[in-house]
């Protein structure tokens, strides 16, 4: 019953973030952490093969709209998979109350973002316009951020989509277009991470059929109303909100307070 209750829980939020080209990791990893599952074991490679089935599914549609730029996502995607399992290697070493602490400030620093940009992209700020006019730069760019997505996805179990798509959006695509390609890097990220915990994972069998399921409903169901329906700011309120309340439980945690469901 437990499992049917959070694949539910799982779909609806994998059809809000993929709409932002987000797989749902940063709400996918807590919510099995709170359900008791262990947090490096289960939780974290259970969200990583989540968030990348949810990212790949969404890529169908949106290719087929035009949205995606292949070339620059395959840059900073392939940077990222590479670095992925070095963040592996290193949640392997860090104490699971020091990744909850880090996946706080994480869910913080995206739920900041989400507030911040909740007003539409006018483009590429000042500061960002040589990057954006300027190929050498621009590619060394989104390699350098492809290695640190990279990085804090296999570390926490991410696919670290929201500091891709600010990136994007700074060197002047427009916001449905980085998201979009947004989903291919956290694809890559989300993958490259779960291989490296793939010997030592101890996925729950019900809850990863579950999941599974409800994310590749919800990459059906999410892009569709991104493409025709629904404003960008409404899915960015949404989004903050969801992120603002799994921070908040997060940081109980940190100072020592327990939360399970």
């Amino acid at each position: 019953m437990i499992e049917i209750l959070a694949a539910g829980a799982i779909f609806l939020i994998a059809s809000l973030f993929v709409m932002l080209g987000l797989g749902g990791g940063l709400v996918f990893v807590p919510l099995l952490h709170w359900l008791g599952f262990d947090l490096k074991t289960a939780a974290i490679p259970l969200g990583l093969l989540l968030n990348g089935l949810n990212t790949f599914m969404a890529l169908f549609p949106y290719g087929r709209s035009g949205l995606v730029e292949w070339r620059r996502g395959w840059t900073m995607g392939l940077a990222a998979a590479a670095s992925a399992p070095f963040g592996v290697w290193v949640q392997g070493h860090t104490p699971s109350d020091g990744l909850l602490a880090a996946f706080a400030c994480m869910v913080l620093i995206a739920a900041a973002r989400a507030s911040w940009v909740a007003r539409p992209d006018k483009g590429p700020a000042a500061g960002d316009r040589g990057a954006a006019s300027n190929p050498s730069m621009r590619t060394a760019l989104e390699l350098a951020v492809g290695m640190m997505v990279g990085f804090v996805g296999g570390l926490l179990g991410i696919g670290a989509g929201f500091l891709v798509a600010p990136v994007f959006i700074g060197l002047g695509l427009p916001p449905k277009r980085a998201a979009a390609t947004t989903a291919l890097i956290v694809t890559l990220c989300s993958f490259a991470g779960f291989a490296g915990y793939a010997a030592r994972a101890q996925l729950p069998m019900m809850m990863t059929l579950s999941g599974a399921v409800a994310v590749l409903l919800a990459s059906l169901v999410g892009p569709r109303l991104m493409i025709r329906k629904v404003k960008s700011r409404w899915i960015r309120q949404g989004y903050a909100a969801i992120l603002i309340l799994v921070a908040t439980i997060l940081i109980w945690e940190a100072f020592g307070g327990s939360f399970s469901i």
